[in-house]
């Protein structure tokens, strides 16, 4: 199973450094599952030779524009373009039902206006996109790898909390282990437990000091993770790392960057990127780094 990171950085991020946290799951067939599109994700698939002809499906995590945002401009070029002229492909959308709401009310005034080679139409939605509802805890297979929602603590308060969804996934047939990944979520010292048979932890992460009313998980909070827990996480959103600090000296797997990919198979890690990468192997169940991967 492979994923690559389209970027690894937050809302605000400079996208002189990095791209919104968002990331594609490598499907048979050459097709990709979006784990949400923000406003980078399409050029980010261009500067990875992805054809957007390949993005057949996004699975939305949330609704915030870093996670959204790019969804029109997918639909329209997967419409409109293709190697040999306009291809009229849809796109599916996979959320969950507390989920979909909102995001057709974002999009659809977007595109309510649409001209085909027959003639001009409004609710131009229900020509760009196919919905499909995925449920917390309901496993749904794609190009043979299976997801599931969970959902996860994000916007929350006195009466208040936003619908936000990490997702397990696995190759198809296999019952344990693959990944899990967190989309934007508040600290839950709990990780480990939760998802016991994760091999890799995509965890959204931001090195800001913690303060009251955080929506995100701060470094101060992961460090107080377990190391064997430490050992499965992979950090994610948080732009960059910042100058003396060494998340793998601090126990971490990784500290994900732009473009970075992981092919997780037969116990064996393989982890590549624009500024090089590792091969780790499992060993009593924790990952030992057994190679470097240089470039250049």
């Amino acid at each position: 199973m492979k994923l690559t990171f389209l970027g690894t950085g937050g809302a605000f991020t400079d996208f002189r450094e990095n791209y919104h946290n968002n990331a594609v799951v490598h499907l048979l067939g050459n097709k990709v599952l979006l784990l949400d599109c923000g406003g980078t994700g399409v050029q980010s698939l261009k500067e990875l030779d992805i054809p957007v002809g390949n993005a057949d499906f996004v699975l939305v995590t949330h609704l915030h524009g870093d996670h959204i945002a790019g969804i029109e401009q997918l639909g329209w070029e997967r419409y409109y373009t293709g190697p040999n002229g306009p291809a009229f492909a849809q796109t599916l959308l996979v959320a969950a039902s507390d989920v979909h709401p909102g995001l057709k009310s974002c999009l659809a005034p977007c595109v309510e206006e649409l001209v085909t080679p027959l003639a001009a139409y409004n609710g131009g939605f229900d020509f760009l996109f196919t919905t499909y509802t995925a449920e917390p805890g309901v496993e749904m297979a794609l190009g043979g790898v299976v997801t599931q929602l969970c959902k996860t603590p994000h916007v929350m308060g006195d009466g208040v909390d936003k619908p936000c969804y990490g997702v397990v996934l696995r190759e198809h047939g296999h019952d344990k282990g693959g990944f899990y990944y967190t989309s934007d979520t508040t600290f839950r010292a709990d990780i480990g437990d939760l998802f016991p048979d994760a091999e890799v932890i995509f965890h959204d992460c931001t090195f800001s000091p913690r303060y009251p009313g955080t929506v995100h998980t701060h470094y101060e909070e992961l460090l107080t993770l377990p190391e064997a827990v430490r050992n499965r996480i992979v950090l994610m959103h948080h732009t960059k790392v910042p100058e003396g600090v060494s998340p793998r000296q601090d126990g971490f797997l990784w500290a994900a960057g732009r473009h970075d990919s992981f092919v997780l198979e037969d116990n064996k890690l393989t982890i590549s990127g624009p500024k090089g990468g590792a091969v780790y192997q499992q060993e009593a169940g924790r990952w030992k780094r057994a190679a470097s991967i240089r470039v250049g």
